[in-house]
């Protein structure tokens, strides 16, 4: 398999996918009404999905295994590929080349025939990206076997609430082999962004500049779970400590550089949220490591279980000498 055709792919799947988000959230009321509510995997509170989640999921699944199906392409997500229905009952929205299937299972959740017909459209509007940077892979041949994670809308409750929020809202799709992320890519649909980054065997590309990265001032982006005790030492040794919105945005907070590192002391992601940031980081020659052991890398599997605690740097030395001042 081609990494240009491959990534290619993705980034045109991604784009459809940003299409999709906007088009869902520029109606206030069709947003509102297509949210749903679900438990929380890590301590009950309430979380939520909305049609724009599953309904990326499930066609960017589709149109990947339609382009490549002489592979074993195995994608996972945070969600399951189902919404309520308008009688009450759960609807699988499964994808196929079928537009007539598409309108037949969104009439199922709507009663606007209007919309209905307009978000099929998107559905089954082909997006095409253009970027002279795939060149740079053209030739190199991947797996035959990849897993991909995607999160279809990361910072979902930013997504809902609208407004200024909405530029922390990502897009998120990664590829890993053997455990280790090769090929990530973010699309921020709100400012009309989109990075990605290739790194496998000895190839490490992507369309991100590398960042100066030369500020006296250490920022360090962390979680709404951090303690304030943490935050408080990491101010005292001089760092400037900010806790944005989402994980997606703060992981490219560090690609893009916005920050210098970003620290998770509990379990508060996933390996959708962190995967193809993660893989962008290694291209840029930086990397995701674990807390309890800052020369391993975080993993990746197919569990849905949250990841450990890590920290995100280009800047290795830095993140060592961080992880000291919390000693």
């Amino acid at each position: 398999m081609d990494a240009k055709e491959f990534v290619q792919s993705i980034l045109n799947l991604s784009e459809q996918a940003s299409n999709l988000a906007c088009l869902i959230r520029e109606d206030p009321q069709l947003n509102e009404r297509l949210t749903a509510s679900k438990s929380d995997r890590m301590n009950g509170e309430a979380d939520f999905k909305t049609l724009a989640d599953v309904l990326i999921q499930c066609t960017f699944s589709h149109g990947l295994k339609r382009k490549f199906p002489g592979f074993k392409i195995n994608v996972r997500g945070e969600e399951d590929g189902s919404f309520p229905a308008q009688n009450g009952k759960q609807v699988k929205l499964e994808i196929t080349d079928d537009v007539q299937n598409t309108r037949n299972l969104l009439s199922q959740v709507l009663n606007d025939g209007s919309v209905v017909e307009k978000l099929s459209g998107a559905v089954h509007k082909n997006m095409e990206v253009h970027d002279d940077f795939l060149n740079k892979i053209s030739g190199i041949q991947l797996p035959d076997v990849l897993n991909v994670w995607i999160d279809p809308i990361d910072s979902t409750k930013s997504y809902i609430k609208g407004g200024d929020s909405l530029e922390s809202v990502t897009v998120l799709v990664g590829v890993h082999h053997g455990g280790v992320p090769i090929i990530g890519v973010m699309t921020y649909p709100f400012t009309k962004q989109q990075i990605w980054g290739v790194c496998y065997g000895d190839i490490c590309v992507t369309n991100v500049p590398t960042p100066l990265g030369n500020s006296p001032i250490k920022t360090v982006y962390t979680s709404n779970l951090e303690t304030d005790e943490r935050r408080d030492k990491l101010r005292s040794q001089g760092y400037h400590v900010e806790t944005p919105t989402g994980a997606g945005y703060k992981l490219g907070g560090v690609i893009l550089g916005a920050a210098s590192f970003y620290l998770v002391s509990r379990k508060s992601t996933y390996q959708w949220d962190t995967c193809g940031p993660h893989a962008i980081l290694r291209a840029l020659g930086g990397e995701v490591v674990l807390l309890s052991d800052p020369e391993t890398p975080l993993p990746y599997n197919e569990s849905m279980e949250p990841n450990d605690g890590f920290i995100a740097y280009l800047d290795k030395q830095g993140a060592l000498k961080l992880l000291d001042a919390l000693k």
